[in-house]
């Protein structure tokens, strides 16, 4: 059987190469010792389709595995490498016949026993031919239900329709060896791997293509007929005194205008539409952390997706790429404004679900919101929301918008079976095609709504942008985390409470969230270039310089990093990450002075990619700081100042990391400042080099990252310090941000989120937070001693001039 199979395999290669294209999705391998003769592969597939080990096939030739056609040798004996589960239906009687996998499995486990040298590899291969979840009333797309166990009549037309969309995961391996030595191999072990294996294909099954859908009519229905709606509707006719005809119909319309229209000729469209763009926009995407994700899935967990948002490009580049990792495309919260003809219909039919700005005064509204929501995630539908809600104008993570996230956490209440967790994501571009509007808009240009006019206006102007980078952070389980924060919250449960706990543990929640995606983050040549150039004189450096540069910040993160889940550049040279930046027309090179340097005009656009990664190096520039201003210092003292520092900054710049984390961070910073010839070390001193030695550039442009946040941090400290009877928080905002102002025009500063008054706010929020002040009964805010301690700290760390600015301004 298996020389026939080769035999036709041999001849279908090439109408199969012309019909089927194949997307191959591989898991960690690294435990596959390819050849080795006591490690030989077997590879478990559902079903005996020649079709499906075509496919395989293919894959495994890409993977560099070897042929599934080709039998392997085990211990002088040859086995057919592949195990079918189950053969297709016949097409002329009901029942199918049984393949020979319970046999061969028992073979090899025997040969476990025979040998104890042997540990087979058994490789579950997934192959799924299109990604219809289907509806909940049949329909003709059961003719091409895949997953159904056609009859190899029916297994022609799928092939034949759906062959431009298959999809092949080759997934962990699992050791036959473990599975000896842990349960034995009796008939019974033999029967229950099979079983895994079946129970392991339907939950791939589920992850790839979702739950099945309702007809949208029917949803709707539902939804009307859910008792939270049907009371809200119920306060509509009392308190505007309609007839509760109308406020159904109220209630109807409000849905039609929320709820998507999920449709997977939809997405397999766009994915052929999307590739195409990718090709011609980018060279690259570079996607890190997606096996997490998968193992997510296929363990059966509801995925939430909570991303950053920089780009309109963010709505399509991360439901592509979720969806080429295997996964089915989430459902996307998006504002209303991005509803208008013709993206709307299209936005809708990929999954969109659209939602307001604000809820306030329209409890109809936002109780049919909540039902709507609390019905996908019931029902085992992933979603995607941005915490941010907007796009970062500056290039950093906003203050989180807890709305969505807390109408997820409620839903916990009602008894949610499956696990749910949240996967941060951090999404990073070479280059973003709106920060050019951006910069208007922070110039106090109005933002431009949203229209087919504008979308024709943004994509005439599409050119090569460089790399995107998708990273998905470390996931958050939300029945473990809310275990955590409250141990006892499902005893003490009710499904329509609002328990006193909840709004502390949102807000914990949702910073944990952010703190997530900025461990995510992306270095690239454009962020890191902008970052050395942007606090350069003149916005210039020597090209040995900037690479000299480069190379320290990259090694500041190579090793005892608490940034786990940051991605690094390819393995490139360092000068080539900076010729692909030159390229990307982001930066000036001189050829004859051997410079590179920010245009003029380009140095706000630059504080947008510097912004991305401004985080990473915070700390680290905190600590070139205090060492450049003590000239030597204890590390005893240094871990001291940072530690007084780290609380404020951690807040501002969504930081979550444990003091023994940053106690070996500070020591790698040290470690690279010392190889580097930056300073040495001595003892349990740290001196730094002396400024006439070339390698105090490095050190002093290092420092100079951090010195905008101290000089902000400072405007605020001082207006609190200047004014005797205190002041109330909006007038010490409000004075705040005019010092702000006056220091950035005076002192040239040309980063718009220097004079960022939500940022201003988070500082005193957050000194109020820390108790650094005291509020007297008029809600006047007056610094504390420990405060005043800070404060003289911060100002010794500030360069002598701006400070003089600042204390008379």
């Amino acid at each position: 059987m298996t020389d026939f199979k080769k035999i036709f395999a041999g001849i279908l290669k090439l109408p199969m190469k012309l019909i089927v294209s194949s997307k191959v999705i591989l898991d960690e391998l690294s435990s596959v010792k390819l050849g080795a003769k006591k490690q030989p592969i077997f590879y478990v597939v559902k079903h005996d389709s020649l079709s499906d080990l075509i496919a395989l096939r293919n894959a495994c030739k890409e993977a560099g595995l070897p042929d599934p056609f080709k039998p392997v040798k085990v211990n002088d004996k040859l086995f057919r490498r592949y195990v079918c589960l189950d053969k297709l239906s016949p097409v002329l009687t009901k029942a199918s016949g049984k393949t020979d996998a319970h046999q061969q499995m028992q073979i090899v486990l025997n040969q476990h026993v025979e040998d104890p040298e042997l540990d087979a590899q058994l490789i579950p291969c997934f192959v799924s031919w299109g990604r219809s979840p289907g509806k909940e009333t049949n329909n003709i797309q059961t003719l091409f239900d895949h997953q159904k166990k056609p009859n190899w009549l029916k297994k022609i037309f799928v092939v034949l329709f759906l062959g431009r969309d298959n999809f092949v995961s080759v997934n962990q391996p699992l050791s036959l060896r473990m599975v000896v030595e842990q349960h034995g191999c009796n008939q019974e072990i033999t029967r229950k791997l099979l079983r895994v294996a079946r129970f392991h294909f339907q939950r791939q099954q589920l992850a790839m293509a979702g739950p099945r859908l309702w007809q949208r009519e029917q949803l709707l229905t539902s939804l009307l007929a859910a008792p939270a709606v049907k009371e809200a509707i119920s306060d509509e006719v009392k308190t505007k005194n309609i007839s509760s005809e109308q406020a159904k119909q109220l209630a109807k319309t409000y849905l039609e205008e929320i709820a998507a229209d999920y449709r997977d000729s939809w997405i397999r469209m766009g994915d052929a539409v999307l590739t195409w763009v990718w090709n011609k926009l980018y060279s690259g995407i570079n996607v890190t952390n997606g096996e997490k994700v998968r193992k997510l899935a296929k363990e059966g967990h509801e995925i939430i997706y909570m991303p950053c948002h920089r780009s309109h490009m963010d709505y399509l580049l991360l439901t592509y790429v979720i969806y080429h990792q295997g996964l089915v495309p989430p459902h996307i919260a998006a504002g209303v404004n991005l509803n208008f003809w013709p993206m709307g219909g299209i936005f809708r039919r990929s999954g969109a679900f659209f939602m307001r700005r604000s809820f306030r005064g329209n409890k109809l509204y936002s109780e049919v919101f909540k039902e709507y929501v609390s019905q996908l995630v019931s029902k085992g539908h992933s979603i995607k929301f941005y915490p941010e809600s907007g796009r970062s104008r500056t290039g950093r993570l906003l203050k989180p918008k807890t709305g969505m996230l807390a109408m997820i956490v409620q839903n916990m209440f009602k008894g949610q079976d499956r696990p749910v967790t949240i996967v941060p994501v951090y999404i990073g571009y070479e280059h973003v095609m709106e920060v050019k509007t951006y910069l208007k808009e922070l110039s106090g240009e109005k933002k431009k709504k949203e229209s087919a006019l504008h979308l024709f206006s943004i994509v005439k102007n599409l050119r090569h942008f460089g790399r995107g980078y998708v990273n998905f952070g470390e996931p958050i389980n939300l029945n473990k985390s809310m275990e955590v924060f409250q141990p006892e919250w499902k005893q003490n449960n009710e499904a329509n409470s609002k328990p006193s706990w909840l709004p502390n543990y949102i807000n914990n929640l949702s910073h944990e969230v952010m703190c997530n995606i900025n461990h995510a983050a992306a270095l690239n040549g454009v962020t890191l270039s902008a970052m050395c150039l942007s606090v350069a004189n003149q916005h210039t450096l020597f090209n040995d310089d900037l690479v000299r540069q480069i190379n320290i910040y990259l090694d500041l993160h190579k090793s005892a990093s608490p940034f786990s889940n940051l991605s690094f550049p390819p393995e490139n040279s360092i000068q080539e990450l900076i010729d692909n930046a030159v390229k990307m027309e982001k930066f000036t090179q001189d050829k004859e002075s051997n410079t590179i340097s920010i245009p003029e005009e380009s140095v706000v656009e630059l504080s947008y990619y510097r912004n991305n990664i401004l985080h990473l190096y915070i700390i680290p520039s905190l600590v070139a700081c205090i060492i450049l201003e003590a000239g030597t210092i204890s590390k005893a003292d240094l871990y001291s100042e940072i530690s007084k520092l780290y609380p404020i900054i951690s807040n501002e710049y969504f930081l979550s990391i444990n003091p023994s984390a940053l106690g070996e961070h500070l020591d790698e910073c040290i470690q690279v400042l010392v190889k580097h010839n930056l300073a040495t070390e001595n003892e349990e001193s740290i001196t730094t080099v002396n400024h006439d030695q070339p390698n105090y550039l490095q050190l002093h442009l290092l420092s100079l990252i951090v010195q905008q946040t101290l000089q902000r941090y400072a405007v605020v400290l001082h207006a609190i310090e200047n004014s005797e009877q205190g002041l109330s928080r909006s007038a010490l905002e409000k004075e705040s941000l005019e010092a702000a102002k006056n220091l950035a025009k005076l002192h040239d500063i040309k980063s718009p989120a220097f004079t960022d008054k939500s940022i201003l706010s988070q500082f005193v929020g957050e000194l109020k937070e820390q108790e650094l002040i005291v509020i007297l009964e008029e809600g006047r805010f007056v610094a504390t001693d420990t405060l005043k301690a800070l404060s003289l700290k911060i100002y010794r760390l500030i360069d002598g001039d701006i400070l003089n600015t600042i204390k008379h301004g």
